[in-house]
């Protein structure tokens, strides 16, 4: 209660007028000078209150002739003033703006006015002319509300197209896993087919040198017995011995041999490979041309939006030189271009994908150059 009671004596204290004080009001223009002056009028073009002196600008420029001058005792303050955030405010000399040039269609200030259309034959204060604008008020609500229905539109769109470009990616992610898992099974499953046949191979190819190579280790016992029976008969045997021996023996050395020669031409190299083949395709070419599939990329208008759509301009072709494509000596077959692009010097490349070439040509579209590819381009 005792705090009410003292905001309530010092409301009134604050509202109660004095008898025979009178309120003074201060020129602004002084004031921004540092002076104190009591103000004699009061400008609302200039929105300022004034003393006499800083008023006789006003009949010095003819453009300020029409401003309205009221006594200062007649306003006790100073008229309150919507805040335009700068929209009444000069770009180039940041002053209010207070002229209308109705010769250049243009706002401007007293500086305006005075130094950049003070040739111009209608410039006039915006409060005279300031009922003209209802019409206009009018068509720029129509023509924003139009412009706002459009932007609402392309942000409905917009995000419409977000969420579809986000749902298609995912999607091509997912196919692309699919068609991945399909191939690691069809590889496994080929794995492991490939694998059985060369398991087999190799049984058998392993049994048959098994069997060539005890049969030569055989040969290679009998020759070392042979050798050392020839050479025991010749250190400790008599002539006749050494005879007979040597008789003997030339026939199973001749056998010996005869079976060791036969083994010899049946030598066989036994090599397992795998070797794709030319239609998969590996690195370090381009990944499109190995892998199966393509990524199609593509932006339309929708019927809904084409109306908002701007119109593309028309353009015209005209065609510049031309040439005719005749296959060459060392073309096999006849040439058919299925790429075309510029390089930065302004030469012209071109893939001939029959023949596997890649030329150039200069700017009259002659021949400067080829390159014999390896592989038929895509």
């Amino acid at each position: 209660m005792a705090e009410k009671r003292s905001e309530n004596m010092e409301n009134n204290s604050a509202d109660d007028a004095v008898p025979g004080r009178i309120d003074q009001v201060l020129c602004q223009p002084c004031s921004s000078k540092g002076k104190q002056t009591e103000a004699n009028v009061f400008c609302s073009i200039c929105d300022e209150f004034q003393c006499m002196d800083c008023s006789n600008i006003h009949k010095t420029y003819a453009f300020m002739k029409n401003h309205k001058l009221v006594d200062a005792k007649d306003i006790k303050e100073k008229p309150i003033s919507f805040d335009m955030k700068g929209l009444d405010q000069c770009d180039q000399h940041h002053k209010d703006l207070e002229f209308f040039c109705e010769d250049e269609n243009q706002l401007c200030c007293s500086t305006c006015a005075i130094v950049d259309h003070r040739k111009c034959h209608s410039v006039v204060e915006i409060q005279t002319i300031a009922g003209r604008s209802l019409s206009t008020r009018s068509e720029l609500k129509v023509k924003l509300q139009e412009v706002k229905e459009k932007a609402e539109t392309v942000i409905k769109y917009t995000k419409s197209s977000k969420e579809r470009l986000n749902k298609d990616v995912k999607e091509v992610t997912v196919k692309i896993r699919q068609m991945r898992d399909n191939v690691m099974k069809m590889f496994d499953d080929f794995e492991v087919s490939v694998a059985k046949d060369a398991e087999s191979f190799k049984t058998e190819t392993l049994n048959k040198l098994s069997k060539k190579q005890s049969d030569s280790e055989k040969h290679v016992a009998d020759a070392t017995i042979s050798l050392e029976t020839i050479d025991n008969v010749h250190q400790k045997g008599t002539p006749s011995q050494q005879f007979i021996l040597e008789h003997r023996m030339t026939k199973e050395v001749d056998e010996l041999g005869s079976n060791v020669d036969k083994e010899c031409q049946r030598l066989e190299t036994v090599i397992v490979s795998f070797d794709f083949e030319e239609t998969l395709k590996m690195p370090p070419l381009p990944v499109s041309d190995y892998v199966p599939g393509q990524l199609t990329i593509k932006c339309s208008i929708s019927e809904d939006v084409k109306h908002i759509a701007p119109v593309d301009p028309i353009v015209k072709f005209t065609k510049i030189t031309s040439t005719d494509l005749k296959q060459t000596g060392d073309d096999v077959k006849e040439p058919l271009y299925s790429g075309l692009d510029f390089l930065p010097d302004g030469k012209l490349v071109a893939v001939d994908n029959q023949n596997k070439k890649c030329l150039l040509y200069n700017e009259k579209l002659e021949k400067v150059g080829s390159y014999q590819l390896s592989y038929m381009p895509k």
